[in-house]
C-alpha cells in the first residue's frame, strides 16, 4: 500500500493518525484473542494433564492419577505378600506330606529288608534240619 499524496500538511497528520489509530486498534484486538487463549491454558502442575480413570465418573489430574497408581500399585504387591505366604503354607504342607511318604516307603523297605533277612535265616535253619533228616 502507497501511501497518498496530500495537499496539505494536515492531510497528511490526519491520515497518518488514522492509520497509527487502526493499528492500535488491531494489536487491542489482536491482544484479546491472545488473552483468551492463555486462559484457556492451565497454568504448569497437576492440572495440564486430565485422564479419566476407567470407573470414575470425573476426570483426575496428573496428581490424583499418580495417586491411583501407585495405590493400585501397593494394593498388588499385598495381595502378592499375601499369595506368596498362602503357596508357602501349602509347599510346606506337601512336602511335610512328602516327608511323611517318604519316611513310610522308607519304613516300608527297612521291614522288607528285615523281613527278607528273617525269612533268609529260617530257610538256611531248614534246609539245615532238612538235610539232617535226609529230606
Amino acid at each position: 500500500m502507497e501511501t497518498p499524496q496530500f495537499k496539505s500538511d494536515e492531510e497528511f497528520f490526519a491520515w497518518t493518525f488514522k492509520k497509527i489509530s487502526e493499528s492500535i486498534t488491531n494489536l487491542a484486538t489482536r491482544l484479546e484473542k491472545v488473552e483468551e487463549g492463555m486462559g484457556k491454558i492451565p497454568p504448569p502442575g497437576p492440572d495440564m494433564v486430565k485422564y479419566r480413570i476407567p470407573g470414575n465418573t470425573h476426570y483426575s489430574n496428573l496428581k490424583e492419577l499418580f495417586g491411583h497408581i501407585f495405590q493400585r500399585f501397593s494394593d498388588y504387591k499385598g495381595e502378592i505378600s499375601d499369595s506368596e505366604w498362602r503357596i508357602g503354607q501349602r509347599l510346606d504342607k506337601v512336602l511335610e506330606k512328602q516327608d511323611s511318604t517318604l519316611d513310610e516307603n522308607a519304613l516300608h523297605q527297612m521291614i522288607s529288608v528285615e523281613v527278607s533277612d528273617y525269612l533268609e535265616g529260617i530257610e538256611q535253619r531248614l534246609n539245615k534240619i532238612e538235610s539232617k533228616l535226609g529230606i
